[in-house]
């Protein structure tokens, strides 16, 4: 592979190599970030594990001496991924990074990733070329690329949903492990659900994050979940309505972790956690027998998106599995869900139960409900009503 030939009157300071440069330029966004998480830069870090996969085993031409060409030709890569890129498999598990058959590529990235990798990649040698790392930024031609866009048709049907949940309740769990894994991956359906969390607020989180709050009024007391401002997106704190129907999930699942049914006020456990458990020291000396360690409650924490994500679609393709045969439709459908689904089945299911749009946006932490209008169709719905009235007859409907 060719050398980086960076302009060496740049202002990251000492680097050598264009991924030293890409680690400094992490480092301030890290600095600049609102969330203390690390998402964004954990995400970011992914999207750069891929970008130097390719380069340094497909194009072979580090990112400082790219042209437009090499642009095109890594957003064709992302597009078409050849069969060596895929990482590969030991089993049912992926082989891990430093193993032979690994690569950050999982899959073929939707065109939805595709277009977050490219903004990555973008951001990046626009930072490059700011700090005047590189004299030309190749990507300037290019723009940032499109954002997700907004589809409001995407929303988990009530009946799917709760065929999910019935598959997962005939599931054999004989084992404390399967059975911890049950509870656990019902809580995340149940909590996505009910709460109409982003993906990244619901693994930032922590049991505390649900909490219970007077009504003096009242004189009862109410469970809800506090988004905190440094898991929220924008820093946008909220809190939102606990169901009994989660409340009840939320008890089984942390019994099942050895855990009091409630979470106490300041629990720092993290919200979701796995069977396989981590090191912990007694006396300055390990644990080392995994039965001990559970005693102790070391658990190990999931607390990335990719994790969520993998267990959600695991879930939603096991039941869409069941279903191909007699209603292939619906199969297709369950499978091209993923946890951001759920959010909008939130915001749909609040709207229906008398709730304004107003309250719905705040439940949702949006900052615009202009937002919250395009998750529910409500654009649409006000141009029909609209219609009708001035009309004085109906829409055409079904």
């Amino acid at each position: 592979m060719r050398a980086p030939a960076p302009r060496p009157e740049h202002t990251l300071g000492p680097v050598e190599s264009d991924w030293d440069a890409a680690e400094v330029w992490l480092r301030s966004v890290a600095r600049k970030s609102r969330s203390v998480t690390g998402v964004t830069v954990a995400t970011y870090r992914f999207h750069l594990a891929k970008l130097r996969w390719y380069c340094e085993n497909i194009r072979r031409v580090t990112p400082s001496r790219w042209s437009l060409q090499d642009v095109g030709a890594f957003k064709d890569f992302l597009a078409d991924l050849p069969v060596e890129a895929l990482c590969e498999r030991n089993g049912k598990r992926y082989v891990g990074p430093g193993d032979a058959g690994y690569t950050p590529f999982r899959m073929q990235p939707a065109a939805g990733s595709r277009s977050d990798i490219e903004r990555f990649v973008h951001a990046m040698f626009k930072a490059f070329h700011s700090t005047g790392y590189i004299r030309i930024n190749p990507m300037a031609l290019e723009g940032a690329g499109n954002r997700r866009s907004i589809n409001a048709r995407r929303a988990v049907d009530v009946n799917l949903y709760e065929l999910v949940l019935e598959t997962m309740a005939q599931e054999q769990v004989d084992k404390p492990a399967a059975r911890q894994t049950n509870l656990r991956d019902r809580f995340i359906l149940v909590a996505l659900r009910e709460l109409g969390l982003r993906a990244s607020e619901l693994v930032g989180s922590v049991m505390s994050a649900f909490q219970q709050i007077p009504d003096v009024r009242t004189k009862r007391h109410y469970w809800v979940f506090h988004v905190s401002k440094e898991v929220a997106k924008g820093g946008k704190e909220r809190w939102v309505p606990v169901t009994r129907t989660l409340l009840k999930v939320l008890e089984d699942y942390r019994v099942a972790f050895g855990l009091a049914p409630q979470p106490e006020i300041d629990e720092k456990t993290a919200l979701l956690l796995s069977p396989q458990t981590r090191t912990v020291k007694l006396g300055g000396r390990a644990v080392r027998s995994a039965a001990d360690r559970r005693f102790f409650g070391a658990w190990q924490e999931l607390t990335t998106r990719q994790y969520l994500y993998a267990i959600v679609k695991q879930r939603l393709k096991t039941t869409a599995d069941l279903l191909r045969t007699d209603d292939p439709v619906l199969a297709v459908r369950l499978e091209q869900a993923s946890p951001h689904w759920f959010r909008h089945t939130f915001a749909k299911a609040a709207l229906l139960h008398g709730q304004s749009m107003r309250e719905v946006a705040s439940l949702l932490g949006h900052a615009s409900m202009d937002t919250t209008m395009v998750y529910t169709n409500q654009d649409a719905l006000d141009s029909v009503r609209a219609y009708e009235r001035d009309n004085l007859k109906p829409a055409s409907e079904s």
